[in-house]
Parts: C-alpha cells; sequence; structure tokens
C-alpha cells in the first residue's frame, strides 16, 4: 500500500512540473513590456525636464512603442483564443491588460505634446503608466 502511494505521488509530481513550463510567448511578451516601460520612463522625463521637447523625436518613440504593443496584442490574443489552460490564458489576460494600458498611456501622451495646453491627457498619461507598471511588476513576479 505504502508503495503504490508513494509511485502514485511520484507520477503526479512528475507530470504536474511538466504542465507548468514557461512558454516562451510570455517571456517574450514580457521583455518587450519591459522596453516599452523603460523608454515611457524617458519619455515623461523628457517631458518633465527644463529641456525645449523634441516633438518629432517624441513622436518617433511614441510610434515605435505602439508597434511594439500592437504585435505583441495581436501575438498575445491569437495564443489566449487557442489556449486551454486556464493559468496560461490568465497570464495572456494579464499581459494585454498591460498592454492596454501603456496604449492608453502613449495615445494621452501624444495628445499631450500636441498641445500641452491640455494638461489632463499628461496626468492621464502618468495615472495610466503607474497602473501599467505596477501589472508589469506583479507579472514579472508572477513569471520568474
Amino acid at each position: 500500500m505504502k508503495k503504490f502511494l508513494t509511485l502514485t505521488l511520484c507520477f503526479i509530481i512528475l507530470f504536474t512540473n511538466t504542465s507548468y513550463c514557461q512558454p516562451t510567448i510570455v517571456k517574450t511578451a514580457i521583455q518587450d513590456l519591459d522596453t516599452v516601460n523603460n523608454r515611457i520612463t524617458v519619455m515623461i522625463k523628457e517631458i518633465t525636464g527644463d529641456d525645449p521637447l523634441n516633438i518629432n523625436e517624441l513622436t518617433k518613440d511614441i510610434k515605435f512603442c505602439e508597434s511594439i504593443l500592437v504585435s505583441n496584442s495581436k501575438q498575445i490574443s491569437n495564443a489566449h483564443s487557442t489556449e486551454s489552460d486556464i493559468q496560461l490564458r490568465r497570464t495572456y489576460s494579464t499581459i494585454l491588460y498591460t498592454i492596454a494600458l501603456y496604449e492608453l498611456s502613449l495615445s494621452n501622451m501624444l495628445m499631450y505634446i500636441n498641445d500641452d495646453s491640455k494638461t489632463n491627457f499628461f496626468i492621464d498619461t502618468c495615472a495610466l503608466f503607474r497602473q501599467g507598471n505596477t501589472s508589469l511588476y506583479i507579472l514579472k513576479l508572477e513569471n520568474n
């Protein structure tokens, strides 16, 4: 009886560990989100700095970040729709949520740099960026 119980537990542990493998799509998405996070941090510091804004350079950076987010969003959405594992679907949903927060932050930033009299757009940029930053931090903790 003890042997049977031991073999059953070993069998369960062996096959449970193989089901929790980290897919490369999640790691790639987290790395890309980290890149976007760092770029948005730099852009916010440029906006709040004392130097005059280079609107063309900021617009290029925003478009670059948006292109990263769009490609990841498409890839993760496709993976989410075909995935059957609930835990992995939750991770994909968290990534999509973080992407949406960063996209909103970037669109508000673009609105602000085109018309700096609308400071509420910059406030929204910072608030959404902070939420995205927190979401990315939690995502990194859960997917080491």
